[in-house]
């Protein structure tokens, strides 16, 4: 079993000891713990921050991870390999345990505590799966939540949900508690929709159940659909690990004063995947964002791509590239560099299989055996003679003879 945690910092943003915000666009996406005691919330627009509280100070938001969170990204690191940094302030951390590691979440407060400035914190919901885990840290910002523990540890805050409560590792894990979730905190939705469902009375998930499904179609589209399937939880679920960010970089260059054709670009761009491939199967991952630098004798240039899934084979790397091939001028190639990003472990899949006529088949839904039955019979009555599965090899036929005597 996986218990998921969610944690989202305030004040980790940047690095300030006094009241401070983060600013993104003329509005506050983050706030110290001073500055919060204050009054001051996100979504303010700095004016409104200055009012509340004059001279404090005002900070743009990092396009990079600051040094609180990557402390915390390192120490979270170091207790599961299951770690997502969500930017700018957020993380999932699953751990793998039998039993809800409550002690354990308790002693990585205790060190944030300690590595983080007194204007730095962070509220860390544990739950079930990660959706849980995430609604447990919204629904805390705006009441107690009932059956819930909620502790300190130092400046840091610690949410447990009711069905972790209430199991103690012993049972079934229960997730019914989220059905009184309120939709005004629901991330998930756009703020004009969870308003026009408050103007119709539904405040909470358990109520969606009132409205029919033509009718959430209608107004708020496809997507709406899948609200009401949110009280239905299984505890587990997984993240999409991305810490620590991988980067790989094969390159081949031109010896000294002996340069290949272009031609000879795709030649070598095939081996450098092939090796770069090899180092990503080594450590079972894949790479969404695909890159190469190249530099021919009429200048330079580089072609970045973005794949919809993990890839970590050769040949569907070198197509992905290819758009970027076609992108080289000139006669001699002196330089080559591929290298790839967002490497994200892949995750094995058990393939089923179904035994039928002495033959295995992938195991498919009822409607495609019965499908693979039918094509059966058809082929029986068609070619009577012929066997499906593999049949014994001379020698292996000899060979079960000698060995029965």
């Amino acid at each position: 079993m996986r218990y998921t945690l969610f944690g989202e910092g305030e004040g980790v943003t940047a690095e300030h000891t006094g009241p401070f915000v983060t600013v993104l666009d003329n509005k506050v996406t983050d706030a110290s713990i001073s500055a919060r005691t204050a009054g001051i919330r996100t979504g303010w627009s700095v004016q409104e921050a200055q009012s509340m509280l004059p001279g404090i100070h005002v900070a743009a938001q990092p396009n990079t991870r600051t040094p609180a969170m990557e402390f915390v990204c390192q120490t979270l690191w170091r207790i599961s390999p299951h770690v997502q940094a969500v930017d700018p302030n957020a993380f999932f951390v699953q751990i793998p345990d039998s039993i809800p590691p409550l002690s354990e979440v308790q002693s990585l407060l205790k060190v944030f505590d300690s590595g983080l400035n007194k204007e730095q914190r962070f509220r860390v919901g544990l739950a079930e799966n990660p959706f849980l885990a995430q609604a447990l840290v919204a629904w805390s910002r705006l009441e107690r939540i009932p059956g819930a523990g909620c502790y300190r540890v130092g400046r840091q805050q610690l949410v447990v949900s009711p069905g972790i409560l209430r199991c103690s590792g012993q049972g079934k894990l229960d997730t019914g508690w989220i059905s009184e979730f309120p939709l005004s905190m629901a991330w998930f939705m756009p703020m004009d929709v969870r308003e026009q469902l408050r103007h119709l009375g539904i405040e909470r998930l358990r109520d969606l159940i009132w409205i029919s499904d033509s009718l959430l179609l209608s107004h708020f589209g496809k997507q709406s659909l899948l609200w009401k399937n949110l009280q239905e939880q299984v505890p587990g679920g997984k993240i999409q690990s991305n810490y620590p960010p991988l980067e790989r970089r094969v390159s081949w260059r031109a010896p000294v004063d002996e340069y290949a054709p272009v031609e000879a670009m795709e030649r070598i761009l095939e081996s450098l995947a092939s090796e770069l491939c090899d180092e990503l199967q080594r450590i079972s991952a894949g790479a969404l964002r695909l890159a190469m630098d190249w530099r021919t004798d009429e200048g330079g240039g580089t072609y970045e791509r973005l794949a919809k899934k993990p890839i970590y084979q050769p040949l569907p790397m070198v197509v992905q590239l290819m758009e970027g091939w076609c992108q080289v001028y000139g006669e001699r190639l002196e330089s080559l560099d591929l290298y790839v990003s967002e490497v994200r472990p892949l995750d094995a899949v058990q393939s089923g299989f179904l035994l039928y006529e002495n033959a295995f088949y992938p195991l498919a839904p009822e409607r495609e055996r019965a499908r693979l039955k039918d094509v059966h019979e058809q082929l029986s009555r068609k070619f009577p003679n012929l066997r499906m599965g593999t049949s014994l090899s001379f020698r292996e036929r000899r060979l079960d003879i000698i060995l029965r005597g």
